[in-house]
């Protein structure tokens, strides 16, 4: 009885994602549509060959978007629709020869991400009820336009909130198969290896997402060094190596790169030079006068570390200088490069996009209560389920706050667009602790009314 409830369960769910996955191919328009922006050229550039030559890791661009670009065999295409919001050029999508092939592999890409996410969750929670709100709930999260509408947008936003989807699929699939006795034959082996490639690429998305990888390794060291199971796992432990070494190379190339030295720029002129007491602290640190020729020298050795030490030698700053923006960096839920169509479909979207993608940073302490909610849990009930979803929650938490802190420091130009992926992040953890929780309290009631 057990199993055909659990067949027809597993049914119905395919169903509501099948019916999910049709609302997202179908209210979008074409797959193909795409539209560029002030980015994009530097991405074709990027991808120039050859791609695997001495400065593949330290082009002005990361590994995967290069790679990507490079395989789609733009260089000789031409960009005919591109936006610039900042001089209110936005435009509509269409269809570019090249950039096509883009946009489709973009979005079929997102389809598959969001819908992984969604069986793995919804696979992992106990309740009926609790599975299908989950399908719903996060393929309706990545189906809506604070999502969705990337996927047309010629950059790195859409490959980073996809591959990060499968990453946190198989993650969630490798820590569960792990702690349920699971993690037997070819199989668990496969999602492990799968896992370090998409960690991998995602990585080499954009250069915020390598201190992501950071946080994630850090708990995956001292999960090895407090539990046997974890530390007897040799798949396991050459995985966490090998993500290392992936790390310590991300690290390499975006200092070598010289990437950051735009952005690092703006923070320079805009946020420090303009204040005589944080001229002067620079100054202490060696820092030239900034008309002088010596500058750009010291500027290149010296800057990243200088204002490093500017912000933990003032914590004040540094706090309230971030805390005071979260209204406006939780202030958007839609992409600004393109406009889309005012249709009955397009307003029901933004209608949902709205209560899964609010503009409050309302969301942030919500996370916070609810992370500590399922502490209390996960320390009074000694679960390994609850357990396994505190470190998932805890890694997520973390790895979005110290993301969004470098996205807001990092420059002073752009900042919701740079710390748009921890917002989001921050967003998704919302549901994801409800539905948790909801399938814990709702499985506690069965215990209780059992007993």
């Amino acid at each position: 009885m057990k199993s055909l409830r659990k067949l027809g369960l597993n049914l119905l769910t395919l169903a509501l994602l099948a019916g999910m996955i049709y609302i997202r191919l179908t209210f979008y328009g074409g797959l193909n549509l795409s539209v560029g922006n002030g980015d994009t050229d530097s991405y074709i550039k990027g991808s120039a060959a050859p791609l695997l030559a001495k400065d593949t890791l330290t082009r002005s661009r990361l590994f995967t978007t290069n790679l990507f670009y490079y395989l789609a065999d733009v260089q000789d295409c031409k960009l005919e629709v591109v936006s610039y919001p900042a001089v209110q050029t936005e435009t509509y999508r269409a269809i570019q020869p090249c950039f096509d092939k883009i946009a489709l592999f973009q979005n079929i890409l997102a389809v598959l991400a969001w819908g992984i996410l969604a069986w793995v969750v919804s696979g992992r929670l106990n309740g009926g009820y609790e599975k299908l709100l989950a399908t719903a709930l996060i393929t309706a999260f990545g189906f809506t336009p604070a999502i969705a509408d990337w996927d047309s947008v010629l950059g790195s936003e859409s490959l980073t909130f996809s591959l990060f989807a499968i990453s946190l699929a198989l993650v969630i699939q490798i820590y569960f198969m792990l702690t349920e006795g699971e993690f037997d034959g070819k199989f668990p082996v496969v999602i492990t290896v799968l896992a370090v490639v998409m960690l991998t690429f995602w990585t080499f998305t954009r250069d915020a997402n390598i201190y992501t990888l950071l946080v994630l390794l850090v708990m995956s060291v001292l999960s090895v060094v407090a539990v046997s199971k974890v530390r007897k796992n040799k798949t396991l432990l050459i995985s966490i190596v090998v993500l290392i070494v992936v790390m310590l190379v991300g690290l390499q190339s975006a200092m070598l790169s010289r990437r950051w030295e735009a952005p690092l720029a703006n923070v320079y002129n805009d946020l420090l030079l303009p204040h005589p007491a944080r001229v002067e602290f620079l100054q202490g640190l060696g820092m030239p006068n900034p008309k002088s020729a010596a500058y750009h020298e010291w500027f290149i050795e010296n800057a990243p570390r200088a204002y490093a030490r500017f912000l933990l030698s003032h914590p004040g700053y540094t706090v309230t200088a971030l805390t005071s923006e979260l209204g406006g960096i939780f202030s958007e839920n839609t992409q600004p490069y393109f406009f889309s169509e005012d249709t009955p479909a397009r307003n029901a979207l933004v209608t949902v996009n709205d209560l899964l993608h609010p503009k409050t940073y309302l969301f942030l302490v919500l996370d916070i209560l609810l992370i500590a909610g399922l502490f209390f849990a996960a320390f009074r009930r000694k679960n390994v389920i609850h357990a396994g979803w505190l470190w998932l929650m805890t890694w997520l938490f973390l790895s979005a706050s110290l993301t969004m802190g470098v996205g807001f420091f990092a420059d002073s130009v752009g900042v919701t667009r740079h710390t748009m992926f921890a917002v989001e992040m921050f967003r998704l953890m919302f549901w994801l602790l409800l539905l948790i929780l909801l399938d814990q309290a709702n499985q506690r009631d069965e215990t209780v009314g059992a007993g």
